[in-house]
């Protein structure tokens, strides 16, 4: 439906009562906002419907026409939009004369169809550039009525005068000076306000643009104008990626974190929570409404934390976001691995060899994917402190022995080789399987992953003397040999090792995976300058000193 059309609509529609009147308001402001600030000459439709606006004015309720000024504040509306609304109230019109967006040239077009009072309140703006300014004040002395943005027109006390002529105006004009000169002292006066304190929540609401243009409960000035459609870079003021990410995708999002700058009621950090909204009729996308509040006292410290580097990743980072990317990799990943299966089983049909083996190597390089996406799910959870452990326990033994027969086949084919010495009769490990596998696979990768040939890597499970715990020695491989423990953990760092079990993410990222997983359940990794010690607690009971061999 064209444009013009869609006016014709609006105007056809029934408007014999208040809330229908009002309907058909807001329809055609939405409309002619629609058309942007870029739009071409009025057409005869848009000039109806200005026509029924003004007609229709009156009756319409001034909050509703407020809230509709509000709801186009920050947007790239047009110049006739916003001279319409110049023509009501100020305390109407300031917040959409007081964001609007305008070239020089369009401004100074503008400027001879707006009222004293909108002029007025284009004086406390200082972006529109010295043309515009200087406008501003060619207009005479009789726009000065207003004293704030948002403050009502102060109408002058009236002269009565009987001189004729040129005489009567500039007495009234020096009159009116006289009269803005003693209100200007008597506030300078008066006692200041009080210092406003810190808000504590506020509720606020978007444009389709993501731009904030309504906010109760805060300081305005700070927040409106303000977009959660755009992530904020390192030490920069706005949102993360939660929100930034929920609003592209139309989708509620909750405890964003969202930094606004200043030192007024409105300036920290808050947490903020919103829902998209549409219309009911057409349904299209309105905006979103939502809540903020200051942060707890753990997110707070969560955040200290994380600055300082004390997390997976030795840096800042956005675990939260990092989680909602997480989720929506793993969906993709798991139907190209399902389908990968059909082909390769021929569930849905008889594939041609090269197809099954072409669909054989998705799988692998999908399920390679899939542990890549289930160790940064793991760290991101370790980040924001949501990793659940269940209580459990862990034949250890039997997990390294199955796990040293898959990488005993990779080591060989390197022209490595692994040695292996297991102490009898050891007590289960007191940790949840899945984690404990974790560990000693990712371990066990980054260590043979980088083995060279000939090489002969030894592996040693046992007790600690020291205490009710299991260790896991393996030593180191010569491409790492020498190196300081802060270089082996620099999530960075990946020597060599394209073998398809070595890990994905590199050696850096692995080694601090399993150290921060190892601090989860109540043991340690530590670095060695032989290799690696990984130390886990164990149930009670005793071992004998038996030990067991293999190498391969």
């Amino acid at each position: 439906m064209r444009f013009d059309d869609m006016i014709a609509t609006v105007l056809a529609q029934a408007a014999d009562r208040p809330d229908r009147l009002a309907a058909r308001w807001r329809q055609l402001v939405d409309l002619l906002a629609q058309r942007g600030r870029d739009a071409g000459a009025q057409t005869e439709a848009e000039a109806q419907a200005y026509a029924a606006l003004r007609e229709t004015r009156g009756a319409i309720d001034p909050e509703i026409r407020r809230q509709s000024a509000r709801s186009l504040a920050g947007r790239a509306v047009g110049p006739a939009l916003i001279a319409f609304f110049a023509e009501d109230a100020p305390s109407i019109a300031a917040p959409l004369i007081g964001g609007a967006r305008l070239d020089g040239e369009t401004w100074l077009s503008l400027l001879p169809r707006l009222g004293p009072a909108a002029r007025s309140l284009l004086r406390h703006r200082d972006d529109l550039g010295a043309e515009v300014t200087a406008a501003l004040g060619a207009f005479g002395p009789s726009d000065f009525r207003i004293e704030s943005a948002t403050a009502q027109v102060e109408a002058a006390p009236a002269v009565v005068s009987a001189e004729p002529g040129g005489d009567s105006q500039i007495r009234e004009l020096v009159d009116r000076i006289e009269a803005y000169r003693q209100r200007r002292e008597a506030r300078a006066q008066a006692p200041a306000p009080a210092v406003e304190d810190s808000a504590q929540g506020f509720r606020w609401e978007t444009g389709t643009d993501g731009v904030l243009v309504w906010v109760e409960g805060a300081p305005r000035g700070a927040l409106v104008g303000q977009s959660i459609a755009w992530i904020a870079g390192p030490g920069q003021y706005g949102v993360d990626g939660q929100a930034a990410g929920g609003f592209e995708k139309r989708s509620p999002f909750r405890d964003a974190r969202f930094t606004v700058a200043g030192e007024g009621g409105a300036a920290g950090d808050w947490r903020i929570s919103g829902i998209p909204f549409f219309d009911s009729a057409s349904g299209t996308f309105q905006g979103y409404r939502g809540t903020a509040r200051r942060p707890r006292p753990d997110e707070v410290a969560r955040s200290v934390a994380e600055a300082a580097g004390q997390g997976v990743f030795g840096t800042e980072f956005p675990a939260d976001s990092l989680r909602q990317l997480i989720h929506e990799l793993r969906t993709p990943l798991n139907a190209i691995l399902g389908f990968a299966e059909m082909i390769e089983g021929q569930y849905i049909g008889p594939a041609a060899m090269p197809y099954r083996g072409r669909a054989a190597t998705i799988m692998e390089q999908a399920r390679n994917l899939l542990g890549a996406v289930d160790d940064l799910d793991t760290a991101a959870r370790i980040e924001s402190r949501r990793l659940e452990l269940t209580e459990g326990a862990a034949d250890a033994v039997a997990l390294l022995a199955r796990l040293h027969e898959s990488y005993e086949r990779v080591a060989a084919q390197r022209g490595a080789a692994i040695a292996m010495r297991i102490q009898e009769s050891l007590p289960r490990a007191r940790v949840e399987p899945g984690a404990l596998e974790r560990m000693f696979g990712r371990l066990l990768a980054a260590t043979i992953g980088v083995a060279g040939e000939g090489e002969t890597i030894g592996l040693t499970l046992g007790l600690d003397a020291g205490a009710p715990a299991l260790q896991l020695a393996i030593g180191r491989p010569r491409a790492i040999a020498g190196l300081s423990e802060s270089e082996l953990l620099d999530p960075g760092y990946s020597p060599d090792g394209d073998w398809p079990g070595a890990p994905a993410l590199g050696l850096g990222f692995a080694l601090r995976l399993v150290r921060n997983l190892a601090d989860a359940v109540g043991g340690t990794l530590d670095v060695a300058p032989d290799g690696f010690i990984l130390t886990l607690p164990a149930e009670a009971g005793e071992a004998p000193p038996a030990v067991s061999e293999g190498s391969a």
